[in-house]
This record gives C-alpha cells, structure tokens and sequence, in this order.
C-alpha cells in the first residue's frame, strides 16, 4: 500500500477577493473529494487573492493505481476554467 501526496500551486485569474478565492476553491475541493474519494486540503500562503496552494493525498495499492489517480486530479483540474495548474508537486509514501 502506498500513499500518493500531491501539492497543487494554482492560480485564480481575475479573482479579486478571499471571499471569491474560497468560493473557487470550494467547489474545486468538493469535487475531487466527491469524485475521486481524495483527501484535500489548502495549505499555506492563504492570504494571496488569485494563488492557492491544494495538499492532496490517496491512499493506493500500488504506483499505476497512483498514476492513474493523478491523471484523474489533472482531468478535474482541466475542467475547471476557473484555476490553472501553476507547478505540483507529486511523492509517494
């Protein structure tokens, strides 16, 4: 069993608020947490209006089970016009 940890830097264009940013930010969380089955958490700098920094992680029976994992996370990411994917950040335990 292994742990897949991702850390996701994403960018929030035009967002101009907290308020806005965690409104992005939730419904991002709540779909890979309801899709996927993930643990999700934004991590620190928070105070940023149009950065976020997501922890992500999974628990996997093995590496491919874990790619695959995070071709679905990328899948999700790409739906989502309103973030982009800015740098990540992928380990396993």
């Amino acid at each position: 069993m292994r742990v897949l940890v991702l850390t996701l830097d994403l960018g929030i264009p035009g967002c101009r608020s907290l308020k806005a940013r965690r409104s992005v930010l939730a419904r991002l969380k709540a779909s890979l947490r309801k899709d996927l089955n993930l643990s999700v958490s934004e991590v620190p700098p928070r105070d940023i209006h149009d950065r976020a920094r997501l922890g992500v992680a999974a628990v996997v029976d093995n590496r491919a089970q874990g790619d695959a994992q995070y071709e679905r996370i990328h899948a999700i990411l790409a739906r989502d016009p309103r973030v982009l994917l800015i740098a990540e950040e992928k380990e396993y335990w």
